[in-house]
């Protein structure tokens, strides 16, 4: 059982010491347990729908709740605790198996050398800003709007990869959602697309 605060990249590394495969994927995601499962986090062809088998959740009057697999309602980047707001994820039980610790290895450096290549991890962000499409790729949409280091105070289109928004400084989150909203307008204006954030926007204006 993992408790929902747990960084993805120390338990990503815990499985490795214990040789166990599953998380190579989460390895290099930026945040929580909690928030990836909330999200359905997922890279490389893996999400969290793969691998866990239940959690335990607060509700809104503190009742202890605990669901399998099938019941977070998982799909491409949602589960119902994107839609019940106020549930609080407690800890998960997740399902790895027991595999080589070198191949383990060589699949997390695989993925670090990609993110490496395609994402600027150079630079602060929460990961990959919109959702990819049903028959389009975001990220090439917004390329091609020419919006590649277009930038709202120090928030940025990545140079790198265009489905990212970077902070090359001190980027408020004002500055960030303001990016978002006419980088939407520009898609949508240039192809007739509404694309959709990835991101969940918490708290108020």
């Amino acid at each position: 059982m993992v408790g929902s605060g747990v960084l993805l990249s120390k338990i990503a590394t815990e499985a490795y010491n214990k040789g166990l495969s599953g998380l190579e994927f989460a390895s290099g995601i930026p945040g929580t347990i909690g928030g990836a499962i909330r999200m359905n986090a997922g890279a490389y062809g893996s999400e969290f729908k793969d691998i866990v088998v239940s959690s335990k959740y607060l509700d809104k009057d503190l009742k202890l709740h605990e669901i399998n697999n099938q019941e977070h309602e998982f799909q491409y980047r949602i589960s119902r605790f994107s839609k019940n707001k106020n549930d609080i994820i407690v800890s998960t039980i997740l399902q790895l198996k027991e595999q080589n610790k070198e191949q383990i290895k060589l699949k997390m450096e695989e993925n670090k050398k990609s993110r490496i290549e395609k994402q600027p991890i150079e630079f602060p962000s929460a990961g990959s800003t919109f959702k990819r499409g049903k028959d389009y790729i975001t990220a090439q949409l917004i390329d091609k709007c020419g919006l590649k280091g277009y930038n709202v105070g120090d928030a940025y289109v990545s140079e790198k990869h265009a489905g990212f928004i970077i902070n090359k400084g001190n980027a408020k989150a004002k500055d960030v959602l303001c990016l978002v909203e006419y980088i939407k307008e520009k898609v949508y204006k240039e192809f007739n697309v509404n694309i959709e954030l990835e991101l969940e926007v918490l708290g108020e204006d």
